[in-house]
Formats: structure tokens, C-alpha cells, sequence
């Protein structure tokens, strides 16, 4: 047999493959790289804490027990960004004048101090306490195997003059993998989610841009030379601090947007990859973002690299249509069109996808989570704006109800199912995001919340397929309580968006349409037509008209020829 025969087996003969170990993880999101809807209170920077008096806010994570140091909303109050004649922007404590809200990334968080050594303190508070051995313990006894760790290229303090990044991270990092090896049977794959310039515009890179794009990073050879000089630094340094047998993947860049030079990209990737090679070794897995789209990489890329993981991410809550499913609906998409996503790279005899590179590039979702109904990005605002107000997070004890703690397992389950793909070998596993929240207003979101009250199911053994536990999509699907009102809060109020602007997706499969439980939908970037029927009436009378005078003089003029019988 050929190295080419080799390398690809047929689905079909998936039983003469060893058998998988699958990959079950958390992200340690908003933790090395902080987002405001992970920690709002981390956000909700006031005069005190830019003094460098670090007061806690009630409920915050890692608040002490014994604490007596409390933000006072009138002694403490919040630095927010403001507009200045210039059109510039700039932070100072909150007055009668309007403002932008509380720093939105880690670039407007740095630039909330003056002073960056207080600024450095505020952090190291947050690292030290936001993530604890026990959190690795409890994640642990759940059946999770590896652990995703977002960071940004400013963790070991690649900062140039001028530039707002608050440095000090890596150090907490390096714990965290002692605190693994203590513990056995955790694994850390570390992710660079943030790279110079931004390869998304999106807040967990560091940068909150509008547009998205990635024209900062990859129109910008300094900003790609500096990721290659970031990347290697801290492959070095995995290396050189003997951390090589707890961190066993690296990712090469989160979430590049679609606009990416594909040139540039790839070669980065190339770079990247041979930099792991050379300083870890080939036993080390690589993994890299697909562009929200995968089956760009089905043209053989990698396919001769084994350990290698196209990263893609699964979320149904980012677009309004998702957001708006009844609880089936939900599990059809997930059945129908996620197990697509899941599966569509990688093979070697794309489109038809039925060889897959077994010894080269698969599939990992490296985010998923059990929201389903609430859009952070529109929930995030007004809980700053509370924050701001009365000094209290809102929703911070929320609870969740029965039915919907219900529907979460089941969510939840389907999930693990479809992104392990057990019968299309490409997919070895999936990362949930995340491991905990502050607060109960993304309680979906919370991992370890998700094991303390039950809806986080206890997972298999790694050589155990969620299939052979759970049962499969459709199996799922069939056992779903439909309740819609008693499961679905969509929110944002779909009457209140924008529908000149894109909301996302729309799912086109009849087999998640057909849903009869499904509720009228009145809203759309098109006006539907049952919201106004008279103009669509009149049209279908002038065609009806033509048709019938069509039909008679086709009749007529086939009559010339012969008499109509008595």
C-alpha cells in the first residue's frame, strides 16, 4: 500500500481506525484576555481603583470573604469614556457630561489608567483570583481534558511605547500548568486570541472595531511580522519553563475574520506551524482558525501534517433567526446544518467528502455554549449601566427555571453528540466556552454552574463517544419538550433591531422549519407578507386576470381550425 493509501480511508471503513480519544474542554475565556461580559465588574473601572484603592463590588469573583473594602457608588465613581471637542476620546470619572459607557476591551481598559504600574496591580488582582486551583479541580472531576486558555500577544509584555496593554499575565499562566500537573489528567492548549492590529475587530482580541475586519492585522506586514515574533516567544518560553508535557497544543490565531488576505494568512499559518515543529516537536497539536468558513481549507491544506485542528465555533445565539427557535427547532438545526458545519472539512476528495486526511488536518469546535435565547452583546450594556448607577451588577443572582435547566441538558447533549461526529472521524472533540461567569445574566454560559445544578450533564470516558451515552441527534430531537413559552426568552425584542443592518443567518432547511410550534415570525430584513396581504392580493388578481384572458385567447385561436360541436 502507498503512503498516498495510506493516508486516506474511507468513512466507510471508520472500524479499522484505532480508536479515538476524544477531546472534551473549557475555555478559560476572560480570564489572560478579559471580556466585559465575562467579568462586567473587572469593566466597571471607578476613581478608586485608578487611585490604586482596588475595592470590590458586591458579588464580584474573588471578592474575600471577610472583605470590608466595598465600591461605594458615591465615594467610588465610574471612569467612563467621553467625547471630547475633538472628536477624541477620553476617560475620567463620570459627570453630568454624556458618555460612551465603561471601557469595552483590554485596549480601552489600559487606557482607563494613568498610571501603568496601578493599572498592572488592578490586573494581577483579577488573574490571581478569577481563576483558582479548585476551579481546575472541579473541572476536572467533571470529565473535562483540556483546557482552552485565550491570551494576547501583550501577555509577556510585547509593548511598544505609547501602546495601552497592560503586561504581567504570563506568570499566572505558568501556575495554572503547575496546578495541572498537581492535579493530573488536564491538558492546556494555549490560544493566541489577540494579535496586533486585530484579525477581527472583535472585543476578545483585545480591539473593539467597527467594522469587524481584519485589514489591521493582515494588510499590515509590521503587525504580521510582530505575531510571528509574539507566536515564537511564547513557544520558547513553554519550552524553556519545561511546560511541554502539560501544554500539549498551541493556537497559531482566534477567529480571523473573513476579509483576511488568504495568502498572508496561510503563510502565517505555515510560519507558525514550523515554529511549533521546531522548538515542541510533531507530537504537539496546531490548531487555527477557519475563517467561519471550513470548507476554504478542503483544498488540501495540511493534509501531510498529523496533530493538525482546523478550529471551528458553533453558536446559535449570534444570530436573531437562531434566537427565535422553539426548543426542536434548536435541536433540528443542530442535527441539520451544525453537523454540517462540523463535518465540512477535513478530506481529500472535496466536495464530495467521503476521504477524509486521517494523518493530516481535522476538526475541533473549539467554542460552543448553552446559550441560546440572549444576546450578550445587547444584554452587556445595561448591565454596565446599572453597574454605573447603583454599584451593583442586575441579574447577579438569577436563577433559571426548571423547564429551561431541562432544555439545557438537553441543548447541551445534542451539542457534545454533533461536535463529536463519532461516524465521520474528522471531529475529535469541542471546547465549551465557558468554564465559569460573574454573575447569573449569562448563566447559560457557565460551565461550572452547569455541573452544580445538574444541566451540565457528567461526561463519558474519553474513549466513549457522547453518542453512545446520549443517543444520537435525531434520537434527541424526539424526546424534546416543545414548550416554547416556558423555554424561549428571545431577547433582544425583535421589533426593536435594526433589520437594515444584518442579523445573522437564516436557516433555510424544511426539517427546521416545519416546526408547527414555531411562532409567527413578523420581523425580517424583508416586510412578510402576512403583515401586509392587500398589496400581495392585488397583484395576484391582475395575474390570475392575465392568465384566464391568456387561456381564452389560446383557445380561440386553436378553435379557427375546426367548429366547436353541437
Amino acid at each position: 500500500m502507498n503512503s498516498q493509501n495510506q493516508r486516506r480511508i474511507k468513512v466507510e471503513d471508520e472500524e479499522a481506525l484505532p480508536p479515538k480519544k476524544w477531546i472534551r474542554g473549557v475555555n478559560l475565556g476572560g480570564w489572560l484576555l478579559a471580556e466585559q461580559f465575562i467579568t462586567p465588574y473587572l469593566f466597571a473601572v471607578n476613581s478608586c481603583h485608578v487611585q490604586g484603592d482596588f475595592c470590590w463590588y458586591p458579588g464580584q469573583i474573588g471578592a474575600p470573604k471577610d472583605n470590608d473594602n466595598w465600591c461605594h457608588p458615591e465615594k467610588c465613581r465610574a471612569v467612563q469614556k467621553f467625547v471630547q471637542e475633538d472628536g477624541n476620546a477620553d476617560y475620567h470619572p463620570k459627570s453630568a457630561t454624556p458618555y460612551l459607557g465603561y471601557p469595552m476591551d483590554e485596549m480601552s481598559l489600559g487606557q482607563t489608567f494613568d498610571r501603568k504600574d496601578i493599572a498592572r496591580k488592578y490586573m494581577e488582582r483579577h488573574w490571581d483570583t478569577f481563576l483558582t486551583k479548585q476551579n481546575l479541580i472541579d473541572l476536572q472531576e467533571a470529565g473535562i481534558t483540556h483546557l482552552r486558555v485565550p491570551m494576547g500577544f501583550w501577555i509577556r509584555d510585547n509593548i511598544q511605547d505609547g501602546e495601552p496593554w497592560i503586561g504581567g499575565g504570563w506568570p499566572y499562566f505558568v501556575r495554572m500548568v503547575k496546578w495541572c500537573r498537581e492535579i493530573g489528567g488536564l491538558e492546556v492548549w494555549a490560544d493566541l486570541h489577540g494579535a496586533p492590529g486585530s484579525q477581527n475587530g472583535f472585543d476578545n482580541s483585545g480591539y473593539l472595531l467597527e467594522p469587524h475586519t481584519c485589514k489591521g492585522w493582515s494588510d499590515r506586514p509590521e503587525n504580521v511580522a510582530r505575531t510571528v515574533e509574539v507566536l515564537a516567544d511564547i513557544v520558547h518560553a513553554i519550552v524553556d519553563e519545561d511546560m511541554g508535557d502539560i501544554v500539549t497544543g498551541v493556537g497559531l490565531l482566534n477567529e480571523p475574520m473573513l476579509d483576511c488576505d488568504q495568502d498572508v494568512l496561510r503563510q502565517y499559518y505555515n510560519e507558525g506551524l514550523e515554529i511549533v515543529r521546531n522548538l515542541m516537536g510533531k507530537d504537539t497539536s496546531v490548531f487555527v482558525g477557519d475563517l467561519f468558513q471550513s470548507w476554504r481549507f478542503n483544498d488540501g491544506f495540511w493534509e501531510d501534517e498529523p496533530n493538525t485542528f482546523l478550529d471551528t465555533h458553533q453558536y446559535h445565539v449570534f444570530f436573531e433567526m437562531g434566537r427565535a427557535f422553539t426548543p426542536r427547532q434548536h435541536i433540528a438545526y443542530l442535527c441539520r446544518h451544525n453537523s454540517q458545519e462540523v463535518t465540512a472539512c477535513c478530506y481529500g476528495d472535496a466536495p464530495n467528502n467521503t476521504i477524509p486526511n486521517v494523518n493530516g488536518m481535522q476538526k475541533i469546535v473549539g467554542e460552543w455554549t448553552g446559550a441560546y435565547d440572549q444576546l450578550p452583546t445587547a444584554v452587556a450594556p445595561y448591565i454596565m449601566e446599572v453597574i454605573g448607577e447603583t454599584g451593583v451588577a442586575p441579574q447577579l443572582n438569577r436563577t433559571l427555571s426548571r423547564a429551561r435547566m431541562h432544555f439545557l441538558e438537553t441543548f447541551v447533549k445534542a451539542q457534545m453528540v454533533v461536535y463529536e461526529a463519532k461516524h465521520d472521524v474528522v471531529s475529535h472533540g469541542w471546547f465549551f466556552w465557558n468554564f465559569h461567569m460573574e454573575g447569573g445574566a449569562y448563566a447559560e454560559w457557565d460551565f461550572l454552574r452547569g455541573v452544580k445544578e445538574g444541566w451540565m450533564p457528567k461526561l463519558p470516558p474519553p474513549t466513549v463517544a457522547s453518542e453512545d451515552l446520549f443517543g444520537t441527534c435525531l434520537d434527541i430531537y424526539n424526546q424534546t419538550n416543545n414548550d416554547y413559552s416556558a423555554i424561549i426568552d428571545e431577547y433582544p425584542d425583535p421589533s426593536e433591531l435594526d433589520w437594515t443592518k444584518n442579523q445573522g443567518w437564516e436557516a433555510t432547511d424544511d426539517f427546521v422549519l416545519s416546526d408547527p410550534s414555531a411562532p409567527e415570525r413578523l420581523y425580517g430584513p424583508v416586510k412578510p407578507r402576512h403583515r401586509h396581504p392587500l398589496p400581495w392580493l392585488f397583484i395576484m388578481v391582475v395575474i390570475a386576470t392575465g392568465l384566464w384572458f391568456s387561456y381564452r385567447r389560446q383557445r380561440a385561436m386553436r378553435r379557427q381550425d375546426y367548429e366547436t360541436l353541437k
